[in-house]
């Protein structure tokens, strides 16, 4: 099966490589990435044979898993000071935020799925265990682990019913992968059975809750910016994170209307819009731009740190750079987690806000994270859209009341606090493979 398997990927990779090309520059903008994924300009330093049993792999598709795994990562570090970290992503948005977060390590993005780049892979850095975030399921890369020997753990798994339904049609293939990991540290007693039933031996599969909910507020960033002394004292800060095209619109139309509505809000108050994908900061500019909204881009100040404050807010404030969007959450009246008021997306961490005590609002296409947003609304931190009318009623309740903002943001962070602990059962479960 992994005979066929192979020929069909490489005639495909063969046939449509100008496809994928455009493709990878259509989302990203650019072509960044492409040499890395097949095996050149890997980093050189330290990752040869003399490493060999030091270094620790981690993989996270993108920014949230990154970020999801900082605090196993720095509990790992504690407990192996001795070990490298080696890191891939998928996106370049990803590999930027594993660079900002662990500038000790070495980030490079993940290789296509093919048997030579796996040997090569592993012959320059030399891992001596791998540890993937949530469900990235790779064939090759599973069999090569498999055939080399090389310890392996998912954690914070998890399996939704559609992609269970997908693996379970093809089990006579993807069996073996869901054999292979040693151990599979699983976020929800329901993807624990879903493991199980694709055929992870049951003694492999450990319960840890989901380690989204043990993020901490980050300590003030590298470039000593003051993000909330840029605005007035009395400013109203909203923050619309990681939105899609669809949402820039939506939001906008429904803060405009409803700040209209308000006397003095809408010279008192700034919308931060930080669009999801770097490639589109310059569409959501010319967005603001055509509708003659008043704004201003966070890299213009960004790049002048000399800036201490803005004499006057302007009504957006676009966010057009990464690794700031987290320190714009710490102190926002309230916040509107992007990727959720269209379909197709599946929704952005809401828990990144929560861990400010920052009410949440957002639509109702959660798949991603419904967890996080199921806790947060059943306790009154989050609260569901699922038009512009909804949207801008509560846009005017949380501009009116203060206190309700306040409370709902309280509650917020106390389901944060009360589902801690998922770092530390992990650990638990890994420490025996890893520190040893």
């Amino acid at each position: 099966m992994f005979v066929i398997y192979n020929v069909i990927l490489t005639l495909l990779l063969f046939l449509l490589w100008p496809f994928l090309l455009w493709y990878m520059y259509k989302r990203q903008g650019s072509l960044e990435g492409v040499g890395e994924r097949l095996g050149w300009g890997w980093p050189e330093p330290e990752f040869d044979g003399s490493a060999a049993g030091q270094t620790i792999w981690f993989h996270g598709a993108s920014v949230g898993e990154i970020q999801m795994l900082a605090p196993l990562v720095r509990a790992l570090q504690e407990c192996c000071p001795g070990k490298r970290l080696l890191l891939t992503t998928m996106t370049l948005t990803g590999r930027q935020t594993a660079r900002q977060n662990f500038p000790e390590a070495k980030v490079v993005l993940l290789p296509l799925d093919l048997p030579c780049l796996w040997t090569h892979f592993y012959r320059h850095f030399n891992p001596a265990l791998l540890i993937v975030a949530e469900t990235e399921l790779w064939p090759n890369l599973f069999n090569f682990v498999r055939s080399h020997k090389l310890p392996m753990a998912l954690v914070n798994a998890r399996l939704s019913r559609k992609s269970f339904v997908n693996y379970l049609l093809f089990h006579f293939f993807t069996k073996v992968m869901f054999e292979t990991p040693d151990l599979v540290i699983v976020q929800d007693r329901v993807s624990a059975g879903r493991f199980a039933g694709l055929g992870t031996p049951v003694a492999k599969i450990i319960y840890s809750g989901n380690l989204k909910f043990d993020l901490k507020a980050p300590e003030r960033n590298s470039l000593g910016i003051d993000y909330r002394g840029l605005f007035q004292g009395d400013c109203r800060v909203v923050v619309a994170g990681s939105t899609h095209p669809g949402e820039d619109e939506l939001i906008l139309d429904a803060w405009f209307n409803t700040v209209a509505e308000i006397p003095g809000v809408s010279t008192s108050s700034c919308l931060i819009l930080a669009p999801r994908h770097p490639h589109r900061f310059a569409a959501v500019a010319g967005l603001l731009a055509a509708r003659n909204i008043d704004y201003l881009s966070f890299s213009d100040i960004k790049d002048n740190r000399s800036v201490a404050n803005l004499s006057a807010s302007p009504a957006v404030l676009l966010l057009d750079t990464l690794g700031d969007l987290i320190h714009f959450y710490g102190f926002a009246d309230f916040t509107i987690i992007g990727g959720t008021l269209i379909p197709g997306v599946g929704g952005h961490n809401p828990l990144e806000a929560a861990i400010f005590a920052r009410m949440v609002i957002h639509g109702p296409y959660v798949a991603n994270f419904r967890d996080g947003f199921d806790y947060l609304d059943r306790q009154g931190g989050g609260f569901t859209v699922a038009s512009r009318q909804e949207l801008e009623a509560l846009f005017k309740r949380c501009l009116q009341n203060p206190d309700f903002v306040r409370e709902a943001g309280r509650k917020a962070l106390a389901v944060i606090e009360n589902n801690r602990g998922a770092v530390a059962r992990t650990m638990a479960a890994l420490r025996e493979t890893v520190c040893r």
